[in-house]
């Protein structure tokens, strides 16, 4: 109970994968120039499959676009060629009011993989002498983007919005890239040649599988979170139906061992039935006994139980969120089975007996 939140459907341990899914591409589509694009049909038995949650295209940039930075902040001012490509928004994690863009907007927002930035930092930057930039103040750092070619160019303010570790592309709006492509490239839309699938948090481990059967080219690396969950459920599988084993068995032997009293006795208790006592009394004190044996196990387990959260808490609690300890309603549940185990007990102990006494 205490650590239920953590293996929820929103927690990070059971969270959902992003897998980018691309066409391998062969010799021969080289030679002929087929294009590797996923069809509307492998789209829809894609999302078919029971580990899949939701599938986005991706849409490219079909015009040309460069990028030009001034120099800012010890930034030497420079130029490059880029693209853009777009996802659908629910694939993406960013404040709804940066990722905003209606036609006729000069400002075009972006966002960049986190990746980018740090081979800037640790690789461009250490070996140019150029200064290293924090992601806030990279965001602050405006730039003009040159779109399309000849007649038809135009030049838009752009800023990075935002950081992603999730999908590994320079993204913009999905309306901007739509009217970017009809108006610079007079290009209707194409059939993707990648797609994003959000897997199901504790998805099927033969995600794997049906990707390289497809014949599709992923990052297995992004599966991994998959595959841990899997096996962290497998693992706490096992461990629940042993602990089960282990607690019915402890029950079924605690029954067993005053049924062995009451046939070990059995003789006495015949003779007490045929003097007068009824099988009330006559139950009454293995009753009695099984009262205090069970309250006494109870007594013990409980703080048992709590030093025991207790040192799991000092391990784990560390890099796992815990919420309010729920001891005491734990401490209540147990008084509830001690007495519901007490009248099983009770009712297997009156019925033993009367056997015994009634038995010819």
């Amino acid at each position: 109970m205490d650590y239920a939140k953590n293996f929820g459907e929103d927690s990070s341990v059971w969270k959902a994968n992003y897998v980018v899914l691309n066409k391998k591409i062969s010799s021969l589509q080289t030679l002929t120039g087929q294009k590797p694009t996923f069809s509307v049909d492998e789209i829809e038995e894609l999302k078919s499959q029971p580990f899949v949650d939701k599938v986005g295209t991706f849409k490219s940039s079909q015009f040309p676009v460069k990028l030009q930075v001034g120099g800012i902040a010890g930034i030497r001012g420079f130029s490059t060629d880029l693209f853009f490509e777009s996802v659908p928004e629910d694939f993406i994690e960013v404040n709804e009011a940066d990722w905003k863009w209606q036609e006729g907007q000069d400002f075009i927002p972006i966002i960049i993989p986190k990746s980018y930035l740090n081979l800037y930092n640790f690789g461009f930057a250490t070996s140019q002498g150029l200064p290293q930039v924090s992601e806030t103040l990279f965001t602050k750092i405006p730039f003009q983007l040159v779109i399309g070619r000849g007649e038809n160019q135009k030049v838009y303010q752009a800023r990075i919005v935002d950081f992603t570790t999730k999908i590994n592309t320079i993204l913009v709006p999905e309306n901007f890239l739509q009217w970017a492509n009809k108006t610079y490239a007079h290009k209707e839309n194409t059939e993707p040649s990648r797609i994003v699938v959000e897997t199901k948090s504790q998805s099927d481990e033969n995600a794997v599988t049906y990707f390289e059967q497809q014949n599709f080219d992923i990052n297995k690396d992004e599966l991994k979170n998959n595959e841990l969950t899997y096996y962290l459920k497998l693992a706490f599988s096992l461990v629940l139906f042993i602990g089960l084993i282990i607690v019915f068995a402890a029950i079924w032997l605690m029954i067993i061992n005053f049924q062995l009293m009451i046939e070990k006795n059995k003789n006495k208790t015949k003779d007490l039935f045929l003097i007068g006592y009824n099988i009330h009394q006559l139950s009454r004190p293995y009753l009695k006994f099984a009262l205090i044996f069970m309250l006494i196990s109870y007594l013990i387990a409980i703080p048992i139980v709590y030093y025991i959260l207790k040192m799991i808490e000092e391990k784990i609690g560390k890099f796992m969120a815990i919420g309010n300890s729920h001891i005491w309603q734990v401490i209540g549940c147990g008084f509830i089975v001690v007495f519901i185990l007490f009248f099983i007990n009770k009712i297997i102990l009156n019925q033993s007996i009367k056997k015994i006494a009634l038995k010819d």
